[in-house]
């Protein structure tokens, strides 16, 4: 048979030692290699239910969800948190509303301001010049843009962010409703926090309207497995369900759904064997990684600020970026990261790693440690975000005009058509409407060159011509 990817798929999965999402990395979490995945793909059949008219064995699962993180009410999602997103906006904004959001939002946001015609005010995240890495949100910036913007709708944020760091969103929450707008938060990286006492406390206990979780990404969920949480009396469940049911599919997975429900279930049951084979063992690997790195850095946070499954490995310190950690941990240890930046790589934990993942991985990192020189890392190179609240032009309005494509060069003073981002984890480095500026050009030029074989834009830029 002549099956490449099919072929790519097994042949990575038997060879790799995952750091990254899926959260079931492969099948060895919650007993996924003794199910029978496909007897699970089911459609809307007499007793089945319907995700979006809920009456049976969905609406159960999703009131035994809620009740499991804490929420009021919870809502499957098939299309990822991307699909939660949308609809989240959607059902809160209007067509010419106003919203303030975070600057390092997924670009998911921006196609909901597209569908919704919403104008975004953004406001921009604390930048870490220690660890090259956008940080928290503060809840001062945030009252100032609801201060200076009062017909804003809400306010979106997102917390964790890709690298872990964790907003004061008890605070924020406060902030918001003292103006009586709505806080959605984007936790796409917090679905494990109802993993208890040494992750974070959940947005949704916090404050927040609106949560979205991706069950996938730090669960031993299937890619695409989200749930979308209702946390408040601010936000009308028919409102929500109507806005799901316009952007993602009307043939919802019941592998996914299935597969959700069994995961809330086998956590209820497994709780302190899941406390015992992975987040103790977290906290040791974590403890003795610490102490054995010279050169190479661990980055870590007291709990409440920080999401300790997250692995991150700065190489600021060092003579070696993260690109070229990321590449040794892969062809001389058959490791693969999460992802890899200038001067850091991220790796993702789960319940699906154990003791022995973890000293692999230790091992592997001290050696290449004690290899390493203390040298200078290209620092900076991730502070590409104004630090100001601004006004966007709205992304619908350019979505639908007149635009032109021209050389990467020439776009500089220009109005960019489109959002220009990495993937992953999908944050614009400029954002549709935004003014095209040198220190834009000089970085799309810079992960042009780095990241070799990954297509981060065309060789043109789609500009505004209005």
């Amino acid at each position: 048979m002549n099956t490449p990817l099919y072929d790519k798929l097994l042949q990575y999965s038997r060879s790799k030692l995952a750091f990254h999402m899926p959260g079931h990395k492969f099948g060895i979490a919650a007993e996924l290699n003794n199910l029978s995945i496909i007897e699970l793909d089911n459609t809307e059949a007499i007793g089945m239910d319907n995700l979006y008219d809920a009456q049976g064995i969905i609406k159960e699962a999703m009131e035994l969800m809620a009740n499991f993180y804490g929420s009021k009410e919870t809502l499957f999602l098939t299309n990822g948190s991307t699909s939660g997103i949308i609809a989240s906006i959607l059902s809160v904004c209007k067509d010419g509303d106003e919203l303030i959001i975070a600057r390092n939002s997924h670009h998911s946001v921006w196609s909901a301001l597209i569908l919704g015609g919403i104008t975004p005010i953004y406001i921009s995240p604390q930048y870490r010049p220690e660890d090259d890495m956008l940080g928290e949100i503060s809840a001062d910036i945030i009252e100032k843009a609801l201060i200076d913007y009062p017909k804003a709708k809400g306010v979106l944020v997102v917390s964790p962010t890709y690298e872990g760091i964790v907003s004061d969103i008890k605070e924020i929450s406060r902030v918001v409703h003292k103006y009586n707008k709505v806080l959605i938060v984007d936790e796409a990286h917090g679905a494990h926090f109802v993993l208890g006492k040494d992750f974070p406390l959940s947005s949704i206990h916090q404050g927040a309207d609106l949560v979205i979780n991706s069950m996938h990404k730090t669960l031993p969920a299937l890619t695409q497995s989200g749930l979308l949480h209702i946390c408040s009396e601010r936000i009308r469940y028919d409102n929500v369900i109507e806005s799901l049911r316009m952007i993602q599919t009307s043939s919802p997975s019941y592998m996914m759904m299935g597969l959700m429900d069994y995961i809330r279930s086998y956590i209820i049951e497994n709780k302190n064997k899941i406390q015992q084979q992975y987040v103790d063992e977290l906290l040791v690997f974590r403890k003795e990684l610490n102490d054995h790195l010279m050169v190479l850095r661990l980055l870590d946070m007291e709990k409440e600020k920080y999401d300790k499954s997250k692995i991150i490995i700065s190489t600021i310190e060092s003579n070696i970026d993260g690109y070229e950690l990321a590449d040794i941990l892969n062809t001389r240890y058959d490791i693969s990261v999460e992802a890899a930046l200038e001067t850091y790589v991220i790796l993702m934990t789960t319940m699906a790693d154990n003791s022995s993942n973890m000293t692999r991985l230790r091992i592997a990192l001290e050696e290449i440690d004690k290899e390493l020189e203390v040298g200078k890392s290209n620092k900076g190179i991730n502070n590409f975000i104004v630090s100001d609240i601004i006004k966007g032009f709205s992304p619908r309005k350019i979505y639908y005009s007149d635009k032109a494509w021209v050389g990467i060069k020439d776009a500089i003073t220009r109005k960019s058509a489109k959002n220009i981002m990495l993937y992953p984890p999908g944050i614009p480095l400029v954002c549709i409407g935004e003014l095209i500026e040198q220190q834009h050009i000089d970085l799309i030029y810079y992960f042009k060159d780095k990241l070799q074989g990954i297509q981060l834009i065309d060789d043109e830029i789609l500009i505004y011509t209005i």
